[in-house]
């Protein structure tokens, strides 16, 4: 498989008062295109900063972001703005939808950043939704939708621009076992036979055994699971 995405000796600092706080330190990991990672470890270990960095939201103190070996680090506003829209889905715990938008108009969201027409971005709204099995629900609210298929409408609204990467925040923690299940189901479908490549944190052991393959974060330091590596061999 080509390498997507590669993190370089990428360091976060946060100034809390007089202090600095340092989350993560040196981090280095490779991602193949179509490769599905799990990326686990304690509460405060710095996961979330990891992923927002990785995801254009967050920029590193030191070292760089790269992605088909242009550096993503080193975009301004602008520019990060619109590399995020054609190369990223978030799927979040907490499902971030809209309630006063219906489904179909919740996973439109990310297309209104897109010179593209109303009815193109129906079509493609509609399209992400059948792909998570949601058709029937596209034009209810939040509010009539279990946890499950709001977690799912956020999957479609991830899927919509067609990213090259899809970068899931313990996408399950919010879920009873059921409708993890089918979420991670969704997500292994997604990776396998939509070549997905799929960048996911979890606290959960079964949920990362979904992915191809585990990394560890511990004290803000990467560190590769018994068998496997962080980097990719070139």
């Amino acid at each position: 498989m080509d390498s997507l995405l590669s993190v370089e000796q990428v360091s976060k600092t946060y100034a809390r008062g007089e202090q600095d706080v340092r989350v993560l330190t040196d981090i280095n990991l490779d991602v193949d295109a179509g490769d599905y990672v799990a990326l686990m470890g304690p509460s405060g270990s710095g996961k979330t900063t990891l992923l927002n960095i990785i995801g254009g939201i967050d920029s590193p103190t030191s070292g760089r972001v790269l992605m088909d070996g242009a550096d993503v680090s080193q975009l301004d506003d602008a520019a990060l703005a619109a590399w995020r829209t054609a190369n990223v889905g978030f799927v979040f715990q907490q499902y971030n939808l809209l309630p006063v938008l219906t489904a179909v108009e919740n996973v439109e969201l990310p297309l209104l950043l897109l010179d593209m027409a109303k009815q193109e971005r129906r079509r493609r709204a509609l399209t992400a939704l059948e792909v998570v099995g949601l058709t029937h629900r596209a034009h209810h609210y939040p509010r009539q939708m279990s946890g499950g298929e709001e977690q799912r409408t956020s999957v479609a609204r991830a899927l919509v621009t067609d990213p090259r990467l899809i970068i899931a925040d313990e996408p399950t923690g919010n879920l009873d076992a059921v409708a993890a299940s089918n979420v991670l189901d969704l997500l292994h479908t997604l990776n396998e036979t939509f070549r997905k490549t799929i960048l996911m944190v979890t606290h959960d052991p079964s949920a990362a055994g979904r992915a191809n393959r585990t990394v560890r974060l511990n004290k803000g330091t990467l560190v590769a699971d018994a068998g496997t590596s962080t980097r990719r061999p070139r």
